[in-house]
């Protein structure tokens, strides 16, 4: 009897999908910070194809996890205007950081990043469990020209740093949206999934032209990440805010770990050369 010596590797890439198609949907998150350890764990691919197929599977979960933050509770849980300066800062913000890397130590940038995320994990973390989580902006249309502005200069620093350390913006977009700007947890997370939409895009389309994706594995990532996406986004309708932020708060002291730097790092040749992205 034959046997089709594709199957392991559909279903491990059909696993990472799952698990990050949940963490997307219910943490507002594109997924691929948690698509692109786990490929280097339990696959065997080069780092820029790791980059390159996470970034294509990260499209169509962010996507339909969004769709989901806008319909799931008849009140859309996205804020277009918000989004809509978010990439406009984060797209050039991530285009001077990619070109600014190789002048700088990444080892020393990530390990900046790695404190940063405890901090604004312990924070989110201390809200959910014994504080209060933001609620100053829950819909579309209360903020005003000055702080869109702002949240404009907040995506160029955000863009500039996933740039120099190839950390994808939606673990970083949430808190600011959540700290800096009052907006509630779950509309920040909604937000999230649309503004990274578009750098995800130009990652996946710069890593094609080289190369760098396999869409077969980056399809059942995608198969398997789209459905699990859904049932994430869903919970994060229902669930209560404070545990949104818990949850999110150990997200980002999780990610820390993951962000440290345990070897010498690889210089960052391009935009679409993240090392975990979005």
């Amino acid at each position: 009897m034959l046997t089709d010596p594709q199957r392991p590797a559909r279903a491990v890439h059909a696993a990472i999908g799952g698990i990050a198609g949940l963490a997307s949907g219910l943490l507002g998150v594109g997924g691929g910070f948690v698509m692109a350890p786990l490929q280097a764990m339990w696959t065997r691919t080069e780092q820029h194809r790791i980059s390159g197929t996470s970034l294509a599977a990260v499209i169509p979960i962010s996507l339909v996890g969004a769709a989901v933050y806008y319909v799931g509770r008849g009140v859309p849980q996205i804020d277009v205007p918000v989004a809509v300066f978010l990439i406009l800062g984060s797209m050039g913000g991530a285009y001077v950081g990619a070109r600014a890397a190789p002048r700088i130590s990444e080892r020393a940038l990530k390990m900046l990043l790695a404190a940063l995320l405890v901090v604004v994990g312990a924070k989110e973390l201390h809200d959910g469990l014994l504080g209060t989580v933001a609620t100053l902006h829950t819909s579309g249309g209360s903020l005003d020209m000055t702080r869109y502005v702002l949240i404009a200069v907040t995506g160029l620093l955000i863009g500039i740093l996933s740039g120099l350390t190839g950390v994808g913006g939606g673990i970083l977009i949430v808190p600011a949206l959540v700290l800096a700007f009052g907006i509630g947890q779950r509309l920040a997370q909604g937000t999230s999934l649309v503004a990274i939409l578009p750098t995800a895009a130009v990652g996946a389309v710069t890593h094609y032209r080289r190369g760098n994706v396999d869409l077969p594995s980056a399809g059942w990532i995608a198969a398997a990440g789209v459905p699990a996406a859904i049932v994430g986004a869903l919970l994060a309708q229902w669930l209560p805010e404070r545990l949104l932020a818990a949850l999110f708060g150990l997200f980002l002291i999780v990610g820390a770990f993951q962000v440290w730097p345990r070897r010498k790092a690889e210089p960052v040749s391009g935009p679409g050369d993240a090392r975990w992205p979005t």
